[in-house]
């Protein structure tokens, strides 16, 4: 997996107000932190739209349209794949969205 990859995968187990259950999201995490340990930073895709949470919601723009909604920025999680079923689709983000989403996570981590 690669960033700007868009998976299916169960949140579940969560807490709180966390993602739960099936649902898209986008891989954040380069290939050689994926292929060096057995996890992925990802970030759920929402269908709702949350204008409180301003620019931590990013309306996902994909190379084939498969999925639609916002990425949800403020729910960035390190998940094992092969524990959550995760499957490929195949379509990914745009390159404008995934520098967007870079920009976001310079922001959050003050990179």
């Amino acid at each position: 997996m690669k960033p700007g990859d868009i998976i299916h995968l169960n949140w579940s187990p969560h807490s709180g107000s966390e993602m739960a259950q099936q649902h898209y999201g986008v891989v954040l995490s380069v290939e050689a932190f994926n292929k060096l340990i057995p996890r992925v930073v990802v970030a759920p895709i929402t269908s709702k739209d949350r204008p409180e949470f301003g620019p931590l919601r990013v309306p996902l723009q994909t190379a084939h349209n498969k999925v639609h909604g916002f990425i949800c920025m403020d729910h960035i999680r390190c998940l094992d794949p092969d524990t959550r079923g995760v499957q490929l689709n195949q379509d990914e983000m745009t390159l404008a969205c995934k520098n967007q989403c870079k920009g976001i996570l310079k922001k959050i981590f003050g990179l």
